[in-house]
């Protein structure tokens, strides 16, 4: 990836070409403000496509409008410029789905607390493995899963970071997401986070902000080796992250304080500390991992059971981009907030697609309530999933670990199953292996 080329400035444009066609965009029936804006490409997409202007004119039309809406953050690049972002009109259908459709998705409402606990698991899971296969991390999700299943002891540095984001979304649920924003709180999330992902030499750099001198050679490079960017020199780290903490701190409600919408806050704190970049490595986790406390905080139950890193995963050079877009052009964090209100309401419409394929599942194979009401959720489940895969093997630990039960019951789970003729039991090695029974079909519609 290359440094994008720098967006050209509204007054440079102005200066270079008059004010004449300018001033005649605004009567040119062909030139249309409102897509352009809704597009909101980067200069290098935007100059490519036709206007029926010069792009250099429609570029200069779109920073009018842009400069007149957007907000200015208590922050800025090395050089003094303050970030500010905009809310253009494509963000509000975004933002009023996740306040309305997604907060009152009835998840909370679902018939089993065995089936909600399977989803925020799995979104744990995947959350986990995705957040550290941004950064690099090399295991494959099946790996992943199963060592986080059976709660295996890591057995590298990509194993390790994905236990490590395990831990940290864990302790954000159950102990940060009560508390407000600190210096210790963030030091300790760093420290979770890269927990034995540093090599020897480096081990004092975990927990801790970098150093004048010591670790003032940091930059943000590509696969290449490419300088994306140098970030701010140490001594400045403890004066920006206090402007970090007391934003993240500060009620935005319109009252104390002017009003920013909790997602797009979020948001403004996941770009700000990869921005600080205050850490000698972990700086995308841990910004990863704020976005999530910033939003449980504030009552957005719904991103429990939802992995944003799994799409930025697929999307990792959109991604980057979108930083690299907001540096390059004037500090518009317009380009940041756009791609990630895209990816939280793609996630959140797969999630509720997935629990509707779910629900239409169970509903197609009500047989299985039908034939043996005794059977518990997680069972129902097993066999749902036999039918799909008549050939899948099924272990004890992984379904331990998958519903976050005993070892006892998940075996009895399975040793049910297998006396009601459902399931094959084999001794493999020292370990229970499950199969679905070959007449399973016929067993369960008969």
């Amino acid at each position: 990836m290359k440094v994008p080329e720098k967006s050209p400035k509204l007054k440079d444009i102005l200066t270079k070409s008059g004010l004449e066609e300018f001033q005649k965009s605004y009567t040119n029936p062909n030139f249309d403000i409102k897509k352009i804006i809704n597009d909101y490409d980067y200069w290098t997409e935007f100059k490519q496509k036709k206007y029926g202007v010069k792009p250099e004119t429609a570029w200069a039309r779109r920073e009018v409008e842009s400069l007149s809406n957007r907000k200015e953050l208590p922050f800025s690049d090395k050089d003094g410029k303050k970030f500010s972002f905009w809310l253009t009109p494509k963000t509000q259908p975004i933002l009023h789905f996740i306040d309305r459709d997604a907060l009152s998705f009835p998840i909370l409402d679902m018939r089993n607390e065995a089936e909600k606990t399977k989803y925020l698991i799995s979104s744990l899971v995947e959350e986990a493995i995705a957040s550290s296969q941004i950064e690099g991390a090399a295991t494959t999700r099946r790996v992943a899963k199963e060592m986080l299943a059976v709660n295996r002891v890591p057995k590298n540095k990509s194993e390790w970071m994905i236990y490590n984001n395990y831990k940290a979304i864990n302790h954000i649920k159950e102990k940060d997401c009560k508390n407000p924003l600190s210096e210790d709180m963030l030091l300790n999330l760093h420290k979770i986070l890269t927990e034995n992902t540093f090599e020897e030499k480096e081990k004092d750099c975990i927990g801790r902000f970098r150093l004048p001198v010591q670790d003032d050679d940091i930059g943000v490079y590509d696969i290449d080796e490419t300088l994306l960017y140098k970030p701010y020199p140490a001594e400045q780290i403890p004066a920006e992250i206090k402007k970090l903490i007391d934003f993240a701190n500060t009620n935005h409600d319109g009252v104390q304080s002017e009003f920013i919408h909790p997602v797009v806050k979020a948001i403004i704190l996941h770009f700000w500390i990869p921005y600080i970049h205050p850490f000698t490595d972990g700086n995308g986790r841990t910004a990863r991992a704020l976005f999530y406390w910033f939003m449980l905080k504030n009552g957005y139950w719904i991103f429990e059971y939802i992995s944003i890193s799994k799409l930025v995963l697929k999307m990792s050079g959109q991604y980057k981009k979108s930083f690299l877009y907001s540096e390059c052009s004037d500090n518009d964090m317009t380009y940041f907030v756009l791609f990630n209100l895209e990816i939280i309401e793609k996630s959140i419409k797969d999630l509720i697609l997935l629990i509707n394929k779910k629900e239409a599942l169970q509903r197609k194979n009500r047989f299985i309530l039908d034939k043996y009401p005794g059977l518990n959720h997680r069972q129902r489940d097993i066999l749902i999933n036999a039918l799909k895969n008549p050939n899948k093997e099924y272990e004890i630990s992984l379904h331990k670990g998958l519903h976050q039960i005993s070892y006892g019951t998940a075996r009895s789970d399975f040793m049910d199953l297998a006396k009601l003729g459902l399931m094959e039991v084999h001794l493999i090695g020292k370990k229970n292996i499950f199969i679905p029974a070959k007449d399973i079909l016929l067993k369960l519609q008969s």
